[in-house]
């Protein structure tokens, strides 16, 4: 369980320039570590101050993938799919490009970043393999767009458990499927609202940065880096709008196109 994706963006954009103003040494020897070990613990903080509100935000994600299932709606559910395919690939191609980046600052500069190498390395590795199941699954769905073969996709690449849902959802509604808001969750909604709308400034920056970069005609390495600070820009933009949009009709009692559905 986590926050919404914009927060982690916008987390990171602002935190290196935080580090920066306390002029330590040990902190700008080490900055990727402080940076990585600052975001695990806020994670960790607030899955601690608020499991009810994070189990709620899970539960109003997976649950229109498992309604789909339930009541064979093949369309919505590969709209979700390759939608979710698309902006996972987005993101491989990101950490790759990254992952390059950081390699040619080490190699080529003599920069001793070799845990952020590794740690982005592992990121890589788990960014393409997710993307390839969703890129697979996509595949398989578009040869056999049948209920039968969501079902498997729901179990075996996002690995749901349908047949729990399935058996709770008999007899009652979909709404009844959704647990109850916790009690400080419209705070949640307002500080999820802010987070989304400042994920775009600074992505809609990055994006005009590296395109800039890009029309310069500069070198490769540099052509690389513009594109790294490209995808993460679109990045922040994509998820900066779409937890926008996700605060808006939470609000307005929209947890997805499929509520009100009955048994």
């Amino acid at each position: 369980m986590t926050m919404k994706t914009s927060f982690y963006f916008v987390i990171w954009m602002l935190i290196y320039p935080i580090l920066g103003l306390f002029n330590n040494s040990f902190i700008d020897n080490n900055a990727f570590i402080v940076a990585l070990a600052i975001v695990w613990v806020l994670s960790w903080l607030l899955n601690r101050i608020m499991p009810g509100t994070l189990t709620y935000e899970r539960a109003a994600q997976i649950a229109p993938i498992l309604e789909d299932v339930y009541t064979g709606n093949v369309t919505s559910f590969k709209k979700r799919l390759v939608r979710e395919s698309n902006i996972e690939t987005i993101m491989a191609i990101y950490f790759v490009i990254t992952t390059v980046v950081i390699a040619l600052a080490i190699f080529k500069t003599g920069v001793n970043d070799w845990i952020a190498l590794i740690v982005f390395g592992f990121f890589t590795f788990g960014a393409l393999s997710y993307s390839l199941s969703l890129l697979r699954a996509n595949s398989k769905l578009k040869s056999n767009p049948t209920p039968e073969q969501c079902m498997e996709i729901a179990i075996d690449t996002y690995e749901l458990d349908y047949a729990s849902y399935c058996d709770a959802r008999k007899g009652v509604s979909y709404q009844d499927m959704i647990p109850p808001k916790p009690k400080y969750f419209k705070v949640f909604k307002i500080f999820s609202f802010i987070i989304a709308a400042i994920a775009l400034l600074p992505g809609l920056l990055n994006i005009i940065f590296s395109v800039l970069v890009m029309l310069s005609q500069a070198s490769i390495e540099t052509g690389a880096v513009a594109g790294m600070y490209f995808l993460y820009g679109s990045l922040a933009v994509y998820f900066g709008v779409k937890d926008f949009i996700s605060c808006i009709n939470t609000k307005s009692g929209k947890t997805s196109d499929i509520k009100g559905q009955t048994a």
